[in-house]
């Protein structure tokens, strides 16, 4: 039998152990993947870009979108040197293809720009790829470089104010099941609703640094991790939701920064998913049933409660997303979760294929997840056509809806906020605001499914107190924010 042809063609560089293990810690200690997603017209970057162009030009007879080279080399040069030590990047071809790409950026001119950078020796690599054949986790490892002093001397005056983001990263995109994006054309980015949502986004960024957003330590927020982008799956109809990368701190992290100075707090919906469904597809505001009126929870399932409740909310949430109840079954079996070493909080994911599996199963077999499922259903049957329905992505656009309603309102009335999905960070002091805002809001984007009764949500201040909030919805006035 042949061997494959990754294996074949890489077998006389295969690595000792030594290698794999310092591969390892540079990996998850020192290096992250490089993000091309920063920009700068300093005149030094200028000139840069414009060596490297050139350099690259000479390589080739006939380039395609070349005026197009220049802006993206300075994209590369100032995202690499904004970015501190070593990083990971990948130079497969594949992924730089269209259709194949999982970042915007991802194309074939970075890629091409970059292993110019390799030739200049810009770049250069520290510890090499790892192929799947050879990695424990089966996926394998991208290489890892760092800038030379070669890079840095060509940018001695540069300095991180003279840093911007990258002005075409997109604010609203679209991915398909396999998160790879989807290619948009040019007439998208010029029509009113991008425009609308690329102005609201500018706009929140500016009102964010107006009002000061720092860290604990009093260092200011980098405006990259507050950027939100609005996500899409296949079309868009499905999905929706807001998204950056401030939500992937933990929660402690997130509630210990400042704005103009001031302790933030956050108000969080309250099992907004399932709220959703009710009002949305049941016409009402709570559970009926028998279990109704001795449960509010409706992540609670008889004979789970040994799970914690994040657990149970991610599995609840799991038998909506899913397309089939079989297809929940087999998702439920592949999510695994653990404990944060450093942040202490629970950590959940659900895997696909090979790749290597940290912590516990949720659950130990098919049966167990079945009786899940089964004891769910019996417990909140207002519930049971949505197990296994795909309405999880219908959920995720109207709550994006709603998100993108609370910014409109916060930027009519210059209020610094931070959304997080359906969680709202805002200064402390504020706390009155931002509920008047989630009440219009609601109404506004549910229309008759958001005017009546109450919204529960939870407020948690900078200690990590955390307190319910009611906030009715009934009677008052629509809109008053607008």
């Amino acid at each position: 039998m042949n061997k494959p042809k990754s294996l074949s063609s890489n077998i006389s560089k295969k690595p000792s152990a030594g290698t794999l293990q310092g591969y390892r810690e540079a990996e998850f200690k020192d290096s992250e993947f490089l993000q091309i997603r920063r920009y700068s017209d300093h005149p030094e970057v200028y000139a840069a870009a414009d060596l490297l162009y050139k350099e690259f030009a000479k390589t080739r007879l006939q380039i395609r979108n070349k005026e197009k080279y220049p802006r993206d080399s300075k994209k590369l040069i100032a995202s690499i040197w904004m970015h501190e030590g070593a990083f990971r990047f990948t130079t497969k071809a594949e992924h730089f293809s269209k259709g194949k790409r999982k970042q915007v950026w991802m194309t074939n001119r970075t890629l091409d720009l970059f292993n110019c950078m390799r030739g200049l020796k810009w770049v250069k690599e520290v510890k090499g790829a790892i192929p799947p054949y050879l990695a424990k986790n089966e996926i394998g490892f991208s290489a890892i470089y760092t800038s030379t002093d070669t890079f840095k001397t060509l940018l001695r005056s540069l300095t991180k104010e003279d840093i911007t983001i990258n002005p075409d990263l997109p604010c609203v995109l679209r991915k398909n099941a396999d998160k790879q994006v989807i290619e948009e054309p040019e007439s998208f980015y010029s029509s009113k609703p991008y425009k609308e949502h690329q102005s609201l986004i500018q706009a929140h960024l500016e009102r964010l640094r107006r009002h000061k957003t720092c860290w604990a330590d009093d260092s200011e927020i980098d405006p990259i991790e507050l950027l939100l982008t609005r996500q899409f799956t296949e079309d868009f109809a499905h999905g929706g939701r807001w998204y950056c990368n401030f939500q992937n701190k933990p929660k402690t992290v997130r509630n210990s920064i400042t704005i103009d100075g001031k302790s933030v707090g956050s108000l969080d919906i309250t099992q907004c998913h399932p709220m959703l469904i009710l009002r949305i597809f049941k016409d009402k505001e709570s559970e009926d049933g028998l279990f109704s009126s001795h449960n509010e929870d409706v992540y609670q399932v008889a004979g789970f409660d040994h799970l914690n409740r994040d657990i149970r909310k991610k599995a609840v949430n799991t038998l909506f997303n899913a397309n089939t109840e079989t297809e929940a079954i087999k998702s439920l079996r592949n999510t695994n979760w653990w404990i944060d070493g450093i942040t202490s909080e629970v950590e959940i994911e659900t895997y696909r294929g090979k790749k290597k599996r940290w912590g516990s199963p949720i659950f130990k077999d098919d049966d167990e997840v079945k009786k899940f499922i089964g004891n769910f259903k019996l417990m909140h049957p207002d519930f049971v056509d949505a197990v296994g329905s795909g309405i999880g992505l219908q959920l995720q656009g109207f709550d994006g809806a709603v998100t993108h309603q609370v910014l409109k309102f916060a930027d009519a009335i210059d209020l610094p906020l931070i959304p997080i999905h359906e969680e709202y960070l805002v200064p402390e002091d504020k706390q009155a605001v931002i509920e008047e805002i989630l009440r219009s809001s609601m109404q506004v984007v549910l229309q008759k499914a958001g005017q009546y009764g109450n919204l529960n949500a939870k407020w948690t201040d900078s200690n990590g107190w955390s307190s319910k909030v009611k906030i009715k919805l009934a009677d008052s006035k629509v809109g008053r924010f607008s």
